[in-house]
């Protein structure tokens, strides 16, 4: 067995561990996305240079080693035939705000929409009752349409989330709710982003029939029927999304309306 050296973190004073973990009892927490090959292929050239200085960042889960920090450093040693890797063990209760701060900054609104639900479905088992708006809930997923938008890309792969994202940060925050009631909540908003997402479509084909469709049209036909677009303070989503839902249904009658629309 590895030696494990103990210490704490010089700022909070966290029991943390410092030891070696055999790849075997090794596994990447499963919020985390799959490396780029040619991301991965530029870490193992660096690895092979230099060698593997960083310790992977590890919660001690079910006799494993789960990695919530490193997890492409893990895979690029695991392809240069590393059999033990050098890890930090920390407290299970800095696991979620770690993936929250550690996920790479360039995810783009699908990826970080499906590792925010992932993230809120594993609070969901833990604590059914915990408030939506709970502290460590918000601390965590940061940002709530994230939830309302991996739920909608489950129902729909080929939705345009960030095309939706002006409305959702106006009329969807966290609620007030336990969890398992607010997970209910957010499956109802998803299903209407959806709908909205099939009257937009239905908006675009009107134009392309005029010939008048353009590339940011998408774009174009939200901002024309989001109704929150001029508000100042956060707006109710059912009502928000009611008005703009009737207003993309008149659009599709009269599709030029839109095109009086500037692209923000």
């Amino acid at each position: 067995m590895a030696d494990r050296l103990a210490l704490e973190d010089p700022l909070k004073h966290q029991p943390l561990t410092l030891t070696l973990a055999p790849t075997g009892e090794l596994e990447v927490i499963g919020h985390q996305r799959k490396p780029r090959p040619a991301h991965l292929k530029a870490l193992t050239a660096s690895l092979e240079r230099m060698g593997f200085l960083t310790p992977l960042v590890v919660v001690e889960r079910n006799g494993k080693y789960v990695i919530i920090d490193g997890q492409h450093r893990f895979q690029a040693g695991v392809e240069l035939g590393v059999k033990e890797f050098p890890v930090v063990v920390v407290p299970e209760n800095l696991a979620r705000r770690m993936m929250s701060l550690n996920v790479e900054q360039n995810l783009n609104i699908r990826e970080r929409s499906t590792i925010a639900l992932s993230i809120y479905r594993e609070m969901l088992e833990e604590s059914p009752t915990r408030p939506e708006d709970d502290g460590e809930v918000v601390d965590v997923i940061e940002t709530a349409h994230l939830l309302t938008l991996g739920l909608a890309y489950e129902g729909s792969g080929r939705l345009a989330g960030s095309a939706f994202e002006p409305i959702l940060k106006n009329c969807d925050g966290f609620l007030d709710r336990p969890l398992k009631e607010a997970y209910e909540v957010r499956q109802g908003r998803a299903h209407m982003v959806l709908e909205a997402a099939k009257r937009v479509k239905a908006v675009e084909d009107a134009l392309k029939a005029l010939g008048a469709w353009h590339s940011m049209a998408r774009y174009q036909i939200i901002s024309y029927a989001n109704p929150a677009k001029r508000a100042r303070k956060a707006s109710d989503f059912d009502t928000t999304f009611a008005k703009f839902i009737a207003t993309l249904e008149d659009l599709e009658a009269s599709p030029k309306k839109v095109l009086r629309e500037k692209v923000e």
